[in-house]
């Protein structure tokens, strides 16, 4: 089989416009091609390729399907260039619900719509789609454990955005972060009512996934709070989202305990001894309490999981799922003729 991979154009700028999910991407494919000699796979990168040679380089690479990446910068005009010559194409939406407004309009023209939430599935299929569910996984060749200095030890540790249920969250809990060694990490957290109280536990931009690692590896509890289903307000059914986030994942790789937003899915992907989890506020405060004193117990979960998600999560575990889905699927059978 030949893919063709086109990837997001998202990414910070120390990351050249590649997301961690790009680079995590494709190193998948290129472990799934070391180990399949009939599998190939070539990449057109937005915004560091040239957008007039897209076109040619999929003639020349000549693949029997197209994947592409979240897809706010690939215009609609491409997507049907490529439709007229026969080779089908998918896009894999990652942030789902939250968008799924935008992401209405932004999967017509494809032939196949991957979803990283399992309950955004039914949205795509009343579109009258073809949907798979791909949830996020981890590079566990990057996400790794590792011993790290005193500067990315914490008792507490958070890394991500300050969308509004984080900053209530945090709020409320000034008194438990600020009693405990806390680092909080990510962009926006100048909006947090107690942000003069807690500047001194936040480092208020993003940072590089390799720094991020050694965050979660310092942390004796790494939380985990998942966004609201419509804090974007871009998810006009304010349809729940069922499936753990990619950090779900990326945290168990590191062999680091975590403390996680209760989803649907979870328990699908891990079980209960592997990943602890809250439904309220005041669940979270009450296992903070519980599992900081408790560090073999955490431990052993947190060792539990790496396993699990080793095995069960990772990208190259995707892409083969990917792989077998289009190897029977109908848009692939016909382009194979």
């Amino acid at each position: 089989m030949r893919i063709f991979f086109i990837s997001s154009g998202c990414g910070f700028e120390f990351q050249n416009h590649l997301s961690d999910e790009d680079s995590n991407i494709l190193a998948g494919f290129q472990s799934i091609g070391k180990k399949r000699s009939d599998f190939h796979f070539d990449k057109f990168m937005i915004r560091q390729d040239k957008r007039k040679e897209l076109i040619p380089k999929i003639k020349e690479f000549r693949p029997d399907f197209i994947l592409v990446f979240r897809g706010p910068f690939l215009p609609a005009h491409y997507v049907t260039s490529i439709r007229k010559m026969k080779i089908p194409i998918g896009i894999w939406v990652v942030d789902d619900p939250y968008r799924l407004k935008t992401h209405k309009e932004l999967v017509q023209p494809y032939n196949l719509v991957i979803t990283q939430d399992s309950n955004s599935v039914s949205f795509y299929q009343e579109l009258g789609k073809t949907v798979l569910h791909l949830p996020l996984a981890v590079n566990p060749d990057k996400y790794r454990p590792m011993n790290v200095g005193e500067k990315y030890r914490s008792d507490l540790c958070f890394v991500g955005s300050a969308f509004p249920i984080r900053i209530r969250y945090f709020d409320q809990l000034t008194p438990i972060l600020l009693k405990n060694k806390t680092k909080i990490i990510g962009q926006w957290w100048e909006k947090l009512k107690n942000y003069s109280k807690l500047k001194k536990c936040v480092l208020n931009n993003p940072i590089p996934p390799d720094e991020v690692i050694k965050y979660y590896n310092g942390a004796k509890i790494v939380l985990n709070i998942h966004r609201t289903n419509n804090d974007r307000e871009d998810n006009p059914k304010n349809i729940a989202a069922h499936t753990p986030n990619n950090r779900t994942y990326e945290i168990a790789a590191c062999k680091s305990f975590q403390l996680t937003t209760w989803r649907t899915d979870l328990y699908q992907h891990f079980a209960e001894e592997e990943i602890a989890s809250f439904h309220t506020l005041g669940e979270l405060k009450e296992k903070i309490h519980y599992y900081l004193s408790r560090e073999e117990e955490r431990a052993e979960m947190a060792a539990k999981a790496y396993q699990n998600v080793r095995r069960m999560h990772t990208y190259q575990k995707r892409i083969h799922d990917l792989l077998e889905y289009l190897e029977n699927h109908v848009h692939y059978k016909k382009n194979r003729g």
